[in-house]
């Protein structure tokens, strides 16, 4: 099971990777942030990697990136990640990328969503997902959860990640 890990830092740089014949034919972009903890650090972003609501990313920006820490990522300086997803961290707004369990619980065990009827729920590709998003990988996007443990949420956006 993957097990992602959030990175949250500021836009320095953002500058497309050079081509080659293993590295998505040059339409893959090095993003370049400034961490708290970790200085800096270089990620990734693919055609394949979802930025939340399609926000552009610029210099100066404050994002938070999640990156899939089982999968293998180069032993070089700075630190470079493959992300998966990429939100824009505006006032207010916190995000959870995990497996959600049949009860809507977090794999950490640390955040439960409370859903209701006006809960938008959907694929990173925008549409509606109609199902149930327990049992997924879920971006879940909320301001506020209870201080209590499990944390308990009402998100404002969860997006579900059928292959994650």
């Amino acid at each position: 099971m993957a097990s992602f890990f959030p990175i949250t830092g500021t836009i320095s740089q953002i500058e497309p990777m050079p081509s080659s014949a293993n590295n998505w034919c040059g339409c893959s972009l090095l993003v370049s942030i400034s961490t708290a903890y970790q200085g800096m650090v270089n990620l990734v972003v693919t055609p394949y990697t979802y930025i939340f609501n399609r926000e552009p990313l610029q210099n100066g920006d404050s994002i938070t990136a999640f990156y899939d820490a089982s999968a293998p990522a180069p032993l070089i300086f700075p630190p470079q990640y493959r992300v998966t997803a990429i939100v824009k961290n505006t006032d207010g707004r916190l995000t959870d990328f995990s497996y959600y369990d049949e009860n809507l619980l977090n794999s950490a065990g640390t955040l439960q969503l409370n859903l209701s009827a006006s809960t938008p729920i959907s694929y990173p590709n925008g549409q509606t997902f109609f199902g149930s998003p327990a049992d997924h990988y879920l971006l879940v996007v909320y301001s506020s959860a209870t201080k209590s443990m499990p944390a308990v949420t009402e998100p404002g956006a969860v997006v579900v990640f059928c292959c994650a």
